[in-house]
């Protein structure tokens, strides 16, 4: 009787979820990822995240949004006009739903979460929607009946209480955080330092005349002022790009040694490369698409578009589809109206489409299925009364198809 009550007043709760809350009650939740190493390590020089995370971005931005209603009798179509239909063709005075999209995908993979905060009058209906910056986001642990107080937005010395319902947090698996989900470049970072540390011995190589390292040798030994003399003359006249090729003038007994590297150690670009698609395959990016074009074709191509979108794009947006349907549509108060995105424009899976509508045609004209069945196959939802299967004699000649093949 007493769990029943504490279930009235506090709602259903894991035990697990309880002594999570019990640990930080009422306190804001640091993230342990290190978003700023991210962003300047990883997106801004290394090339690879950077396309990754651009390609990715602007996939999903590229993907429109309808509005859709349900009809009494099932059938399914779109909505022009409301407050919903609205927001996704302009979530904020300074962002059409493109744009939103893309800065909402690009934070979701530098840190493994992204932060939509709904703007709108006494937290009533939705007017604006922003993608929040997710280093400046604390989520505020609750209790037992509300797991998440609400969020902190910390922007210098200024800080910013947001309500729970006004947050959508989307986030990556993390198997080691109960509040924060897990970047991709946190689990490629090895991968990412190895290329970075490659790239930057290949500039270093090129800036000291190309040429394996070397020493000097003196036949006496050189004064501090002597040695200070000569790495600045070095510097100035043998080092660099400019100096390439210069004649080298050795004086005071001084000999040059070349010290020279094994094939091992001078294979740098062999890990350049292999660090380069260690990248991609974290982030679900074919190599092909970011211009690694060693071994592609123009089928070859093709299929990696295709199986980026399939394998990569399309989950994601189902995700991303589904928190909003749950999190955003219900604060407009519109009956029977859900959100989906559009996939006949991508033009990568046009082929796969185009034999989808041919199979339902065929399978309809052959009285396989109906024409509601059919309809919910492609996407439309049922719109025929008393549908029946058709004779499949009265309407195909034997051994023909929609299509005309044999």
């Amino acid at each position: 009787m007493f769990n029943k009550i504490k279930e009235k007043i506090f709602g259903k709760q894991s035990s697990t979820m309880r002594a999570l809350l019990t640990v930080t009650p009422n306190n804001p939740v640091w993230s342990t990822s290190n978003y700023k190493s991210f962003a300047h390590e990883g997106y801004k020089r290394n090339p690879y995240v950077f396309a990754c995370i651009r390609v990715i971005s602007d996939a999903v931005a590229g993907i429109p949004w309808i509005v859709y209603k349900r009809g009494r009798r099932g059938n399914i179509y779109e909505v022009e006009n409301g407050g919903l239909a609205a927001i996704i063709k302009r979530p904020n005075p300074y962002q059409g739903w493109g744009s939103f999209m893309n800065e909402f995908i690009s934070y979701l993979y530098l840190s493994g979460n992204g932060f939509i905060e709904s703007v709108g009058p006494n937290n009533g209906v939705p007017k604006e929607l922003y993608a929040l910056r997710p280093d400046r986001m604390r989520i505020i642990a609750g209790n037992v009946k509300n797991a998440i107080a609400g969020y902190e937005y910390d922007v210098g010395e200024r800080k910013v209480f947001i309500e729970s319902r006004n947050v959508m947090h989307f986030k990556f698996f993390n198997p080691l955080d109960d509040w924060y989900g897990l970047s991709p470049i946190e689990a490629a970072a090895r991968s990412i330092d190895h290329n970075n540390e490659a790239r930057a011995w290949n500039v270093s190589l090129l800036q000291n005349r190309a040429t394996p390292s070397g020493a000097f040798v003196a036949e006496q030994q050189l004064s501090d002022k002597q040695q200070i003399d000569l790495a600045q003359k070095l510097k100035s006249q043998v080092m660099g790009a400019k100096n390439s090729g210069a004649p080298l003038l050795l004086w005071g007994g001084l000999d040059w040694k070349t010290i020279s590297l094994s094939p091992v150690d001078m294979d740098w670009a062999g890990g350049l490369k292999t660090s380069s698609r260690e990248i991609c395959s974290v982030f679900g990016v074919p190599p092909e698409l970011i211009g690694d074009h060693e071994n592609a074709t123009y089928s070859n191509y093709e299929n990696a578009r295709k199986a980026f979108y399939q394998e990569t794009i399309l989950p994601l947006m189902d995700r991303i589809r589904d928190e909003l349907n749950v999190w955003l549509v219900p604060k407009f108060n519109e009956s029977n109206v859900f959100l989906d995105y559009d996939t006949e424009d991508i033009e990568a899976l046009q082929e796969d489409r185009q034999k989808v509508w041919n199979m339902v045609i065929n399978a309809r004209l052959a009285g396989i299925i109906s024409a509601n069945e059919a309809r919910e196959m492609l996407g439309y939802g049922a719109a025929i009364d008393g549908d029946t299967l058709l004779a499949p004699a009265n309407l195909i000649p034997t051994g023909e198809s929609i299509t005309g093949e044999e």
